[in-house]
């Protein structure tokens, strides 16, 4: 029997985790990177049609984003007809359509790839994902991986989870458990707290989980042998992506503004100013808007600059734009406060159940959660309560491969107390 691993397979990364000696660890690809990301790059070599994985898939999106499949996990179990699919279709380059083959109207999605004459289901792109999360983690540790507990958001269904699972018993994991995103972070918490017992005894934590394409808040109290859920709400449509997607709207609407009543090399006046809607520029823009949101991290001000972004009207004009975090918090304030207010209600929820409900510590996991006005906004919220002693993007991951560790010991005492 090989390994047993835990697995976040998140919208924008994948990170893993297993234990060591009872503790856990980070699985590394042969770069060293913790995250892998969930990105699948179709292309051709000697007439034929081959796929890579991960990060260097995720470094053609420049170079040809119609072959370059992202955000997958926003599809499984999903379908064509929901209005988020829908609205899809204007946000991502590469093609979603109705699979009218499929068995089930609930999960009839298909993606095309035209350049190939490709149709790929997201369980198919998910496998393959999937495929390479297992010899990354047997790369790195030398053995069979052949265990596994994934996790998923709190939001979404039974569908997901039934898919998911299909996904991962084709590359040849035996799935031992599934849980949430965030109740894998509270055993998380549970391993750190114990080492350095931050919070000693009984207590009460909330997780807020802000990563690539989902949003869920939920609270769990502590509890013989784990945590217990008390209450959870989230959203299955927010995420990085749809911050990403913000700015660049922002982007494309200050270059139209930056346009207007100015002669161009057409000849034309353009009296509204210009739109851009050429693909290949949104492209960049897109990727510009991203490194921006994460350089504003660090960061007071950036520089955005996207060369030709008008070819067909004048090929000499660039974007240029200089961003600071004042401006992109508020692009993006609707965004964060709409998290707040799920969390909010989530809080009010546990209050019904119990009125003497108090918060002890509050978890920030998903990439989007590193975001200074979203920790800003917790503070002014809940008071001085953030615990930041996981990093956001390997919270879950260990917290899987706990939980394993955990359903594993459960099981062998079934076995060593049953009757021979």
């Amino acid at each position: 029997m090989g390994r047993l691993i835990g697995i976040d397979f998140g919208t924008t990364n994948c990170s893993m985790a297993y234990l060591d000696q009872g503790k856990p660890k980070v699985i590394l690809d042969k770069d060293r990177y913790k995250l892998v990301p969930s990105v699948v790059y179709y292309y051709k070599k000697n007439e034929e049609v081959r796929l890579m994985v991960g990060r260097a898939a995720r470094s053609k999106f420049v170079e040809n984003p119609f072959c370059t499949i992202h955000s997958i996990k926003r599809f499984i179990g999903k379908s064509f007809e929901m209005e988020e699919v829908q609205q899809a279709q204007e946000r991502y380059f590469y093609i979603i359509e109705k699979d009218e083959k499929a068995v089930s109207h609930q999960q009839n999605i298909m993606i095309k790839i035209h350049e190939y004459d490709l149709a790929i289901t997201p369980v198919e792109i998910a496998t393959y994902v999937f495929k390479y999360l297992k010899q990354v983690a047997e790369s790195f540790l030398s053995e069979p991986v052949d265990e596994v507990v994934i996790t998923m958001p709190t939001t979404f269904q039974t569908r997901y989870a039934a898919a998911i699972r299909q996904v991962a018993e084709n590359v040849g994991f035996n799935v031992v458990g599934m849980l949430t995103e965030t109740k894998a972070t509270a055993f998380a918490f549970g391993y750190a707290n114990r080492e350095d017992q931050t919070i000693a005894g009984d207590h009460t934590i909330a997780v807020y989980d802000l990563g690539g394409g989902t949003f869920d808040f939920s609270i769990f109290r502590r509890v013989p042998g784990g945590y217990e859920e008390i209450a959870t709400l989230g959203e299955s449509w927010l995420g990085g992506d749809d911050f990403d997607y913000t700015i660049m709207n922002y982007l494309i609407r200050e270059f139209k503004n930056s346009t207007r009543n100015k002669r161009f090399a057409d000849g034309k006046v353009y009296k509204d100013g210009i739109t851009i809607t050429n693909k290949d520029i949104l492209r960049a823009i897109r990727t510009e808007a991203e490194k921006a949101k994460m350089a504003l991290s660090e960061t007071e001000t950036t520089l955005i600059h996207v060369s030709k972004v008008i070819p067909e009207i004048d090929p000499a004009v660039d974007l240029n734009l200089k961003l600071s975090r004042d401006v992109l918090e508020y692009v993006v304030s609707d965004l964060i406060e709409k998290t707040l207010t799920i969390a909010l209600d989530a809080l009010e929820n546990g209050h019904t159940l119990n009125p003497k409900l108090k918060l002890d510590a509050l978890l920030l996991v998903g990439g989007q959660s590193r975001m200074p006005r979203i920790k800003q906004r917790l503070r002014d919220t809940f008071g001085d309560l953030i615990f930041d002693q996981i990093l956001p993007e390997e919270a879950v991951a260990m917290g899987a491969a706990i939980y394993g560790n955990v359903l594993k010991v459960v099981q062998k005492r079934k076995t060593q107390e049953s009757p021979a």
